[in-house]
This record gives C-alpha cells, structure tokens and sequence, in this order.
C-alpha cells in the first residue's frame, strides 16, 4: 500500500472561513484538545480526520451548513472560491454568479441535509457559468457528516452537504482505461471523451489529437450512444462521476 501524507498540523485548518477575510483561514477550534482517556476521540481528533480526509480529495471539497454557512474546505475548494468566478463565499454564505444558480444551489443543499438517506439530490450536479474561465464550473451535492464536535455551533448546523467542484481549466487527471473498461470506448473514444472533459470544445480536441473535426463528431455520436447521453454537458458530467 502506498504510504499516504502526515495529517495536516494544526495550524493547517481550513475551518470556519470567515467571508470578511476573503478567503483568509481562521481558527475556530479550540487550541488544546483535552485527551481522553479511554481512547474516545475528542473534537480536535474527528476535525483533524475531517480535513484530512478532504485534502486527499483530486477536486474542490467542502462541507457546508443548511445555510449556505462553509465550515470546512480543502485547498482547491478555497483556491475555486477565492476567484470569485461562478462561485464565492459572501456574509450570508456561498453564493453562484447567478441569482437563480444561488438559489438552485441552496435548494440542493438543504435537500441533501434534510434528506440524506434519499442520497445525492436528483437535480445534482449542476453546472454555473462563470466570467473568466474558459470552462463552467461543475458542482456535485450530497449528504456528508455531522458535526457535532464543532465547537458552539447550532443543531441544525451540525448537518452538512459535501459539495465537490470540478474546474475544468485546472486540469483534470482522466483514466481513460476507466473510460474503456465502464463504458466499452475504443482508444481513440477514450482519447475524445478526456479532451471534453477537461474543458475542451470538440474543435479544440479533434486539433489536439491531430483529427478532423468530423471524425471527431463521428466518435462523439458512439460515445453517446455507449453511455446513453444526448448532450455533451450531460456526457461530461456523468463521466466526472464516474472516473475523476
């Protein structure tokens, strides 16, 4: 088994962001942990599990309140939100570009909260448009931990949704053995399907791999048909899912 990274230290926590600080950590557990002595783990021990957990995640991961509240964020989670492209974190908690996004994304939020034995939310993923990038930004909601050891929070906000960004312009590490193995693509389908899902228009991708744009049209309608899509943002997101 391949040897995993030392747990961050302490003062490594990406813990109760605070919207003035735009972006800036802060610290909002308590500085010593009481220990326990018949092995229970102490709040500081599940946050310290929790953030790990999150950093060894290759996307955007956070957790979040019924509020919209953020209260916990791995590094490429903070890096999307610190854009301001698409997505940011304002006073009254994580806002999209658009207003109706904003809302759709808040209703997935406190649907995957208030109902997590139903699983991921039916409207989820979702994709929101953004200024700069090249690519939308794709953010996936479902139901994640509790968090009752966090220090003075309120019941309902002890419940989260954890919620996964794929940015596209970042680059996304895609196994197209994956690729062949869960949905029969040929090499050259594989090859395709990456191209798009790391945010490529199929122009783009038939010039990186050096084909005409109908060849790359043609292999595009037998991908949709071996994983029974019809568009090409469904087709990146049900692979993202899937192999990222």
């Amino acid at each position: 088994m391949a040897n995993l990274p030392s747990p961050p230290a302490s003062h490594g926590f990406r813990v109760g962001v605070d919207a003035r600080a735009t972006g800036q950590l802060a610290a909002n557990v308590p500085a010593r942990a009481v220990p326990v002595a018949d092995g229970t783990p102490t709040p500081r021990d599940v946050l310290v599990a929790l953030t790990y957990g999150l950093e060894l995640v290759r996307h955007g991961a956070m957790l979040v309140g019924e509020s919209g509240c953020l209260r916990l964020a791995n590094h490429a989670a903070l890096a999307i939100l610190q854009k301001k492209d698409g997505i940011s974190l304002a006073r009254t908690g994580l806002v999209a570009d658009r207003a109706s996004d904003t809302r759709l994304l808040h209703k997935l939020v406190q649907e995957a909260i208030s109902s997590p034995q139903s699983g991921e939310p039916k409207a989820s993923p979702i994709t929101l448009v953004r200024r700069s990038a090249h690519s939308s930004l794709i953010v996936r909601v479902i139901p994640g931990p509790g968090l009752e050891c966090w220090p003075g929070s309120e019941r309902a906000e002890q419940k989260t949704a954890l919620l996964k960004l794929y940015d596209r312009d970042l680059g996304l590490v895609v196994d197209e053995r994956a690729l062949i193995t869960l949905y029969g693509l040929t090499r050259s389908e594989a090859a395709l399907a990456t191209q798009l899902m790391q945010g490529k228009s199929i122009e783009d991708a038939a010039a990186g791999l050096f084909i005409s744009a109908h060849t790359a049209r043609t292999h595009l309608k037998r991908i949709f048909m071996k994983t029974d899509t019809h568009r090409q943002p469904e087709l990146v997101v049900r692979m993202l899912l899937t192999v990222v």
